[in-house]
């Protein structure tokens, strides 16, 4: 049984459209992809951008900044899974705590880690690969309490180099300073609303809540 990281309103158009082939073909078999939402709209100019640095990425997030992160198009479903995303540092329990202030959320919710796919072994248990953030995973280490919830546990996305190239670099700068290759990984969205999808949304966003920048595609800007 396949457990479509969908399973909301976005995804009932797929779930009928399988429904229909299968009556009409006697095959539910699809082509599916998680990342098929809209590009991002770039609608305001873009000279205050940078080439992105994954090293000064890292060292941002190590030193407690957060970053809004866009790549490519959004994913569908309500979770982000490293295109419209916030990633902070797991080190400290304080990130936990800003990134709920960020969202609006309560703050008991916990905040999701993303670690490169090969080492997540080494730090949580069950099954694995979770590239659709879908299973919680026990906990086996001390140093990430910012994506450790009050059970030990933690609700983890999984990054191969091949299908998230930036963002798994950036894991594994992160690792040369902090010892572990995993970031806090929230959605990049206003409350009650969808992903962020137009430059001009990100910037006032990043301003209002004080992001220390953000990512897109290639290009950094610092606020």
């Amino acid at each position: 049984v396949f457990v479509p990281p969908c399973a909301n309103d976005s995804g009932s158009a797929i779930g009928t459209g399988v429904d229909a082939q299968l009556a009409f073909t006697d095959s539910a078999k699809i082509n599916w992809s998680v990342d098929i939402g809209e590009e991002f709209v770039i609608d305001e100019e873009e000279d205050e951008f940078t080439n992105l640095d994954e090293v000064r990425i890292a060292q941002i997030l190590f030193d407690g900044g957060v970053i809004g992160w866009v790549q490519g198009r959004y994913e569908i479903g309500p979770r982000a899974l490293g295109n419209r995303s916030l990633l902070a540092s797991p080190l400290n329990r304080t990130t936990t705590k800003r990134l709920n202030q960020i969202k609006q959320r309560e703050p008991f919710r916990p905040i999701a880690p993303v670690c490169s796919e090969e080492d997540a072994p080494r730090f949580f248990d069950g099954r694995l690969p979770s590239p659709h953030m879908l299973y919680l995973h026990n906990v086996k280490s001390d140093k990430i309490p910012a994506v450790t919830h009050t059970d030990n546990t933690a609700r983890l996305q999984t990054v191969e180099s091949s299908k998230h190239p930036r963002l798994y670099r950036l894991l594994k700068e992160f690792e040369k300073l902090a010892g572990v290759p995993i970031l806090c990984n929230t959605s990049l969205n206003y409350k009650g609303y969808g992903f962020i999808n137009h430059l001009s949304d990100l910037r006032k966003f990043s301003q209002s809540v004080g992001l220390e920048g953000f990512v897109v595609d290639s290009k950094f800007f610092e606020v």
